[in-house]
Parts: C-alpha cells; structure tokens; sequence
C-alpha cells in the first residue's frame, strides 16, 4: 500500500484540527443563543413565534447534525494525524 504525505498535507490536518475546537463552540454558542430566542418567556410576538415555529426546528436540526459531523470529523482528523505521524516516523 502506497502512503503519501506532502508538507501540504500535513499543515492541511494539523490546521483543520486546530480549527474543529472553535466551530464546535461557535456551535454550542448559536444554540444557546437560538433556544433562549425560542422561549416565549424571553421573545414572544409574532415574529418570534414564526421563529419559534419555521425558523429555529429547522435550525435546530441543522446544527445538532453539525455538531455530529464535526464530532466525527475531528477524531477523522486525529487519525489522519496519527498516520501521518506514523508515515514519517
């Protein structure tokens, strides 16, 4: 099995790694965020009711899921920098 790791490569995994930790956060924040928006004790009216009902579910979604992917992404990474560690040792 053939192996190649460039100098691209290796500043490619090790920068990806380095940035999982602050979308993972930034992630963490914007629900937070969304579900205090979602309270009808501390937004309510017609526009937060559309949010509430249209917006946020959808949202929701999307980021429970990214927070799945960039999960698996980041041990994805780590792997990927394990092996290329191996490949040049």
């Amino acid at each position: 099995m053939r192996t190649v790791t460039t100098p691209a490569a290796q500043t490619a995994a090790r920068g990806l790694g380095d940035e999982l930790p602050s979308l993972t956060t930034t992630t963490a924040d914007l629900r937070r965020y969304c579900d205090t928006l979602a309270s009808p004790q501390n937004w309510d009216g017609p526009k937060a009711r559309a949010f509430r009902t249209q917006v946020w579910p959808d949202v929701e979604t999307t980021l429970t899921n990214l927070r799945g992917n960039l999960d698996e992404l980041a041990r994805s990474v780590a792997e990927v920098n394990r092996r290329i560690a191996d490949a040049g040792a």
